[in-house]
């Protein structure tokens, strides 16, 4: 019976039986040959079986389907030994079920070579298990296992990468002394990047490119290369990259940091003298260090990831510092008024301000905003805006024309992508009356303790447009009084759309009714609503920055 063998990716060393005339490769648990990966489609490709002979389709995927690594378009058929890939999941089609390998115990290797024999040249592709260590070990002459040796232990004691290759490279001339050239390959970012990069004489600069088509060609597959004349191959349909280089007898082994994971570069070795060939003892040498090295360049980078990650973490806990230290230390002590705040960031740092002004004329200036985004480049943006903010409440009398002129200072920035929600109200602590301009902030929430009713601070045609948005604008302002125990609410939309677990916003309706389920003064309504929206999203992270502030009339 035909079956299908997995030599790579999420079913890899299982097969599977061909049973029935359709049988559907997807993601999809119906599929009968589930391939659980995320490029995969839910239904990918079909294998039919017309008569004795078996087709492959695919079933207008999102990635397509390859057969010895040609994406097909149409219906194609099967031969024996024809490999399918689909996402990088590879498997190979057999008309007949191969012979049993020998068990585990019985073999200390799983080293397979596939040998092709052509006219003018001589090509062996090998995979190799990390179990095929200890057999390599055992069949190396002393030198080599010297130098095996030696890599080991430079793995062991070097976790930074620039340092660790070159070491093996150079390493590497004194075993392998046919090799010209030696090169360490990584991919990064679909590019291909020699890392190392050394010649056996000096003075040879010119020589130093290596072929794409067969790094790529080690990459894709994760098989080792030996070729005895590379630019006589067949197999290489006498690429340009290899007449440039002038290559000929070469080895290339796959980097690899685990099984079943995609290689992340190769190793290479090549040399430009027909006389000098590489053998398969050489080739199983090589599959040995990149073994090795694959692993170790996947711990540094993890290594140099988690260092990365350190530093970054103490960065934003001192940015997070310096953002505080924008903020008022302590609320305003002024007799008949009390005074509340609450801030807190959806990430380390974020983008909403508030600020307590003291003004002539025995006047205090209350200012709310909150920066478009989150993260540091809001955090910064807020570092501008509040030292912005105070300058212009100091310097310019008239409210309206302090907001205008904040607006002027974004505007110059150039500050294109960004904007800044603003309200802003300057109390005057003898009269008791408030004045309010909002920049498109949310109005101020007057409690008016008298008739237990809200009010909004300001009309929406009193609303001006946020702060960086177009320059000129003149904005409007409103004034009205504060009664004793009158309280009022500045907050930004943190509170009002901080949403639970099925998506419901916490709202208006949530705001007034916190407010007036408990006592009615400033600090106790503050805490209160702060503790209320946090309530409101228990088991879901916050999704924007959260401002509270609160100022009223005490007995």
């Amino acid at each position: 019976m035909a079956l299908l063998e997995f030599v790579k990716g999420v079913n890899l060393g299982t097969r599977q039986e061909l049973v029935g005339d359709r049988i559907v490769f997807g993601r999809n648990a119906d599929c009968q040959i589930v391939v659980n990966a995320p490029a995969v489609s839910r239904e990918h490709a079909m294998i039919r079986k017309i008569g004795a002979l078996y087709y492959i389709e695919d079933m207008g995927s999102r990635n397509g389907t390859e057969v010895n690594n040609v994406k097909i378009k149409a219906r194609t058929s099967l031969k024996d030994g024809n490999q399918i890939t689909i996402c990088g999941n590879s498997m190979v089609f057999y008309e007949v079920a191969p012979k049993p390998k020998l068990p585990d115990h019985m073999s200390s290797v799983k080293l397979e070579m596939q040998e092709e024999e052509k006219s003018d040249s001589s090509t062996v592709e090998a995979t190799i298990s990390p179990s095929s260590s200890k057999q390599i070990l055992e069949t190396q002459p002393a030198e080599r296992l010297a130098m095996l040796l030696e890599v080991g232990m430079e793995l062991t004691q070097t976790m930074r990468t620039e340092d660790l290759l070159p070491k093996i490279v150079d390493k590497m001339f004194h075993v392998f002394r046919q090799a010209d050239r030696a090169f360490i390959i990584l991919k990064e970012n679909d590019r291909l990047i020699a890392k190392v990069v050394r010649m056996r004489r000096e003075g040879e600069d010119d020589k130093t490119r290596f072929s794409r088509k067969i790094v790529n060609r080690c990459i894709e597959t994760s098989q080792a290369i030996l070729s005895e004349d590379a630019s006589a191959d067949q197999q290489f349909d006498m690429s340009q990259s290899i007449a440039d280089c002038k290559i000929r007898s070469m080895v290339v082994a796959p980097l690899t940091s685990r099984a079943g994971e995609p290689a992340i570069g190769v190793i290479q070795l090549d040399t430009q003298d027909r006389f000098k060939k590489f053998t398969q003892d050489d080739l199983r040498l090589l599959m040995a260090v990149a073994a090795l090295a694959g692993v170790a360049i996947e711990n540094a980078r993890m290594h140099e990831s988690l260092i990365t990650r350190a530093a970054l973490e103490r960065d934003l806990e001192l940015a997070k510092r310096v953002q505080k230290s924008f903020l008022p230390k302590k609320f305003p002590q002024i007799a008949g008024y009390e005074f509340f705040a609450h801030y807190e960031s959806a990430q380390e740092v974020g983008g909403d301000y508030y600020d307590f002004i003291p003004l002539p004329g025995n006047q205090l200036g209350v200012m709310i905003g909150d920066v478009a985004g989150k993260g540091v480049p809001a955090a910064l943006l807020m570092a501008k805006v509040s030292s912005d903010a105070r300058f212009c409440t100091l310097t310019e009398p008239l409210l309206t024309v302090a907001i205008g002129k904040l607006n002027e200072n974004m505007q110059e920035a150039g500050l294109l992508d960004r904007f800044v929600t603003f309200a802003a109200c300057v109390v005057d602590l003898a009269k008791h009356s408030v004045t309010v301009v909002s920049a498109g902030h949310m109005p101020p929430v007057i409690f008016r303790a008298k008739s237990k009713t809200f009010e909004d601070g300001c009309t929406n045609d009193q609303t001006g447009l946020p702060l960086g948005v177009i320059e000129g604008i003149v904005y409007e302002c409103n004034t009205f009084t504060l009664e004793p125990n009158d309280c009022v609410l500045l907050y930004t939309d943190g509170v009002s759309e901080s949403k639970n677990r099925v998506e419901k916003d916490f709202g208006m309706d949530g705001i007034y009714a916190t407010l007036k389920s408990g006592t009615m003064t400033p600090a106790a309504m503050g805490q209160r609503l702060v503790e209320d929206v946090h309530q409101h999203a228990t088991g879901r992270k916050p999704h924007d920055d959260m401002t509270v502030v609160l100022f009223g009339r005490v007995s």
